[in-house]
C-alpha cells in the first residue's frame, strides 16, 4: 500500500494527472479474483416484494414429515421468515400451510438464530 501510495505522491508533485485513491483500492489484493460487482450482490434490505409482518401469526409446516406450528415472522409473495427451534439445513424442503390459503412448498434458504427464511417453490 504504501510503495502505491508514495508512487500516486510523487507523480502528483511532477504535475501528472491523478485519479482519485482511496485505502480500499490500496488495500486489494492484486492477486485476488475480482470482486463482485453491486449489480450481482443482494443485500438483505433489497428485495424482489414487498414483506408484510403481522399479516399471518402462525404457519403449519411438515418437516421431515412431522407437523408443527411455528410463528411467522414476516411474509411476502416469494417466501416467509418463520421462528422455530427446529433446525432444517439450507436446500431441504418443507411444506407451509397458511392460514386462507392452499398448502405450498418451499426450500430452506437460510437459518440464522432461531429463524428461518423459506423461498416458496
Amino acid at each position: 500500500m504504501a510503495h502505491r501510495l508514495r508512487s500516486k505522491v510523487k507523480a502528483a508533485e511532477a504535475g501528472a494527472e491523478l485519479a482519485p485513491v482511496s485505502l480500499v483500492e490500496c488495500r486489494r489484493d492484486p492477486h485476488a479474483a475480482p470482486a463482485e460487482t453491486a449489480a450481482e450482490r443482494r443485500r438483505a434490505a433489497q428485495r424482489r416484494s414487498d414483506r408484510h409482518q403481522g399479516v399471518v401469526e402462525r404457519a403449519a409446516i411438515q418437516f421431515r414429515g412431522k407437523p408443527a406450528l411455528v410463528q411467522v415472522v414476516n411474509a411476502s409473495a416469494g417466501g416467509i421468515t418463520i421462528e422455530t427451534a427446529l433446525r432444517p439445513e439450507p436446500d431441504e424442503t418443507i411444506g407451509i400451510a397458511l392460514e386462507g390459503q392452499p398448502p405450498r412448498t418451499g426450500v430452506v434458504r437460510w437459518v440464522r438464530g432461531g429463524q428461518v427464511g423459506i423461498a416458496f417453490l
